[in-house]
């Protein structure tokens, strides 16, 4: 192939399976205008190995796996900042903080509604940065456990933190 043909190819291609790709996103994510910038992500992504594509039967579920770990990348991303957030404002203590931002106080609200293992159990991990196997110990239940715990805790720590629609 030609990259001529390659690139007239692929913009028929994305022209034809761009709407399922951005319905799939939307499925799966919270922010509307966030999607558009999955399905250009996951676009570019085939892009890059177009020459790896499968057979035409299997195009649309190659880009869903594209979309899908696209999707899976922001999640974690999305986690991260969101852990780093908590770390951050479980560190600072009212001693050493003249002025509380609106975010802490917001986030000492939030884990205050929280059950009080599970916020011990995000204190272990953010506060103390004990690893999974530590808090399990600390704690006297399974690693298992501590990781179902830990996403549990989490899911509802973020659903306080989001303001209501």
């Amino acid at each position: 192939m030609t990259p001529v043909s390659s690139s007239s190819e692929f913009s028929i291609f994305a022209e034809q399976h761009s709407s399922a790709m951005m319905k799939y996103a939307r499925r799966r994510w919270d922010d509307v205008e966030g999607c558009e910038d999955v399905v250009v992500d996951a676009l570019f992504i085939a892009w890059q190995k177009w020459r790896d594509r499968p057979d035409e039967t299997l195009e649309r579920a190659w880009l869903y796996g594209i979309t899908f770990r696209v999707l899976a990348n922001l999640r974690r991303a999305r986690d991260r900042r969101q852990s780093l957030f908590v770390r951050l404002a479980m560190e600072r203590t009212e001693e050493n903080v003249e002025v509380d931002t609106v975010g802490t106080r917001s986030i000492r609200l939030a884990l205050s509604k929280l059950r009080s293992n599970e916020r011990e159990l995000l204190r272990l991990l953010y506060w103390e940065d004990l690893s999974h196997r530590e808090v399990a110990q600390a704690m006297g239940i399974t690693e298992n456990a501590v990781a179902i715990r830990v996403t549990r805790s989490r899911s509802k720590l973020r659903n306080l933190l989001v303001p209501p629609e």
